[in-house]
């Protein structure tokens, strides 16, 4: 949901851009937006994926190479070595990433910070004896736009659970009932500047892509996302998310690309995506700016895109 974003900002900075995209040309409405468009093999098939990227820059002459998805990002990182030499991966560092993939990982690293909050963790397998009470929340640990995400009422429920998944892939983490908060932040790793802008999920899809939001100024929120991406190393742009409970702010995940809605950052004034590529080529990124209280809000349009 990003691309319209990322291309738009790619085409305002006079970039040739060529898109790609595992189905047809005609099924994918942001193909009339790029320069070019390829189809290419899914990104779970690493070797076809990377030979059909590589054949990309080869043909085009691409610079950078800027992942959108979650498939994307995990494959381009694993095989960054195999990638054209020629084009640059505008990509966190690999082992920063495996930390953010990670959710048992950060939030047992993360849990003595005194800046913000690290959600109650605990492997599925080990659960037997919780320190928070139900219901629960089970997810994997690795998982990817809420994939698998689900309640758990009982202890009954959590027994059979744990019989029948690996309990090395799965977490379990409190309840926690509150207003989810997206932070989209860009930190520049040599310079250790960052910007980030806040806004409130209002409406949100069930795999978590925002609807409608409220930008907020929110400078203790912006400074504990700020943290996290210390704490990463974190050269680029990633979005943040955070649980605001009655208790305090949850950190509750970390998606290592552009958030679905960082449409919504631009439009409060900060655009995210061309500071995403100054991280890489050493420019300097622009300052944060202040932004004004505003609902934003996005929709579904129908538009032809193939008359046969």
């Amino acid at each position: 949901m990003s691309a319209p974003a990322v291309i738009s900002a790619l085409k305002r900075a006079s970039h040739t851009v060529i898109g790609c995209d595992i189905y047809p040309e005609q099924w994918v409405y942001a193909s009339r937006l790029v320069d070019n468009f390829v189809q290419v093999p899914r990104a779970t098939n690493s070797l076809a994926f990377i030979e059909s990227i590589n054949a990309i820059c080869d043909q085009h002459r691409i610079d950078a190479i800027i992942p959108l998805t979650d498939v994307e990002v995990d494959t381009l990182s694993d095989t960054r070595g195999e990638l054209c030499s020629s084009a640059m991966l505008a990509l966190m560092a690999a082992e920063s990433i495996a930390v953010a993939r990670d959710k048992l990982t950060w939030s047992q690293r993360f849990s003595h910070n005194e800046a913000f909050l690290s959600l109650p963790t605990v492997a599925l397998a080990e659960s037997q004896t919780l320190s928070f009470g139900f219901p629960v929340i089970l997810k994997q640990r690795n998982g990817r736009s809420s994939e698998g995400l689900r309640r758990v009422e009982t202890q009954a429920e959590l027994i059979e659970l744990r019989q029948r998944l690996n309990g090395n892939d799965w977490i379990v983490q409190p309840y926690l009932p509150g207003d989810v908060h997206v932070i989209d932040i860009v930190r520049q790793r040599e310079t250790g500047e960052w910007a980030a802008v806040a806004r409130k999920e209002l409406l949100r899809t069930a795999n978590g892509a925002g609807l409608t939001v409220e930008i907020v100024q929110d400078e203790a929120l912006l400074a504990k996302a700020a943290e996290v991406a210390r704490l990463l190393d974190l050269n680029g742009c990633i979005n943040i998310e955070f649980m605001r409970h009655s208790t305090g702010d949850y950190l509750m995940d970390i998606n290592p690309r552009f958030s679905a809605g960082v449409e919504f950052s631009v439009m409060a004034g900060y655009d995210m995506i061309t500071n995403h590529l100054h991280c890489f080529t050493r420019q300097p990124i622009q300052p944060a700016v202040a932004v004004q209280n505003a609902v934003f809000t996005r929709h579904y349009v129908a538009e032809k895109s193939f008359t046969g």
